[in-house]
């Protein structure tokens, strides 16, 4: 099953281009369904894509489970929002003002720089403002769950 992902939808506009153009990889499909991926082989860490689609996934009203230019992420599938997505070996989600407070107060963190590389990714540059990268929270799949709410 192919999750729709809005393409059309401002907020998804800087994670779209950071997945595929930004990355030459537009060439990849878009929405794909996760079955049969081998999770060992998608461009990020497997324990990362088992974060999304394991434990993250499981808290949405709807499986949201898909990929995005080849790289495991989560969508809101009413409105093709996306709400999380794997970046190397982190990932990203997408809050609502909120939990993305207690996400910051907890010590998540909107900037990253990649040892392998030396390049830094500023979240809110990047991809929007509602972004932070995910921590392994406990309270996360409720935050996520919650901004599934608020698109539905």
């Amino acid at each position: 099953m192919v999750v729709h992902v809005a393409v059309d939808r401002p907020e998804n506009a800087g994670l779209l281009h950071y997945l595929g153009p930004g990355r030459g990889l537009q060439h990849l499909p878009l929405g794909e369904s996760p079955e049969g991926a081998d999770r060992l082989h998608l461009g990020t860490h497997p324990l990362v894509v088992a974060r999304l689609w394991d434990v993250l996934n499981v808290a949405l009203p709807t499986d949201g489970r898909c990929l995005i230019y080849g790289s495991p992420a989560l969508v809101e599938p009413g409105s093709g929002v996306v709400l999380a997505a794997a970046i190397g070996t982190q990932y990203v989600l997408r809050l609502r003002p909120a939990e993305r407070e207690l996400a910051l107060a907890a010590g998540a963190r909107v900037t990253h720089t990649f040892r392998t590389s030396g390049g830094r990714l500023d979240l809110a540059a990047t991809l929007g403002s509602d972004w932070t990268f995910g921590t392994d929270d406990p309270r996360e799949p409720e935050w996520l769950a919650a901004m599934a709410g608020s698109l539905a």
